[in-house]
């Protein structure tokens, strides 16, 4: 009776493709070991002022603190939502704008929504809208909305292409009213009147 003899050949263990799964397995736990510390921090340097930014909630006011409060530059690190951190990009993203959060409330005006930051990614030109936080700059957001008034056309109408409507020239009061509070408004507009009267005073008085 004939036997049939299989032949097994033993399977070549291929080195290279090894080599690439525990590089990239490596790739992936560096990269949670770096969300990880982002996620934990306490604070982190701004890579465009250097400022030492606190991320404390009782500092900024907000969960996930993504800008620098002197600047205003944050970096692309979110993905899908404010605070995934799953973003590849990991560049810079510059302040072009404010804008005020729609309001879901029915009987609500969107002109009374909070006011938030836009920042475009130097990189990928992506656009996000961040909540401003407590110890952001006044001054520098006051200086943001003036100059994001004189943004070119075509940066203007990408942003309402995307549904995105910066504060404009119409909005000066509700930017102040939020960045200074109404009652440094009053005291301006007080402040003038007094000014108004004194010299109407003194015209008066030279007149006589």
């Amino acid at each position: 009776m004939k036997k049939n003899y299989t032949l097994e050949y033993p399977c070549r263990h291929d080195k290279k493709k090894d080599r690439l799964k525990n590089h990239r397995t490596e790739e992936r736990r560096e990269k949670k070991r770096k969300q990880k510390e982002y996620d934990t921090e306490t604070a982190f340097r701004c890579a465009h002022c250097g400022m030492l930014v606190n991320c404390s909630r009782e500092y900024s006011g907000v969960n996930n603190r993504n800008h620098c409060p002197n600047c205003l530059w944050s970096l692309h690190v979110d993905l899908y939502k404010a605070g995934d951190r799953k973003a590849e990009c990991r560049a810079r993203m510059r302040p072009i704008g404010l804008t005020l959060k729609h309001s879901p409330k029915k009987y609500s005006s969107e002109t009374t929504g909070e006011l938030m930051i836009i920042h475009e990614c130097t990189a990928c030109g992506k656009i996000s809208i961040n909540r401003i936080a407590a110890d952001d700059s006044p001054g520098n957001l006051l200086a943001l909305y003036e100059s994001s008034a004189r943004d070119e056309p075509h940066q203007q109408a990408k942003l309402k292409d995307m549904g995105i409507l910066p504060v404009s020239a119409a909005d000066l009061t509700t930017v102040f009213s939020q960045l200074f509070s109404w009652q440094s408004i009053l005291e301006e507009f007080s402040a003038a009147e007094q000014g108004a009267e004194v010299s109407l005073q003194e015209s008066s008085t030279i007149g006589e």
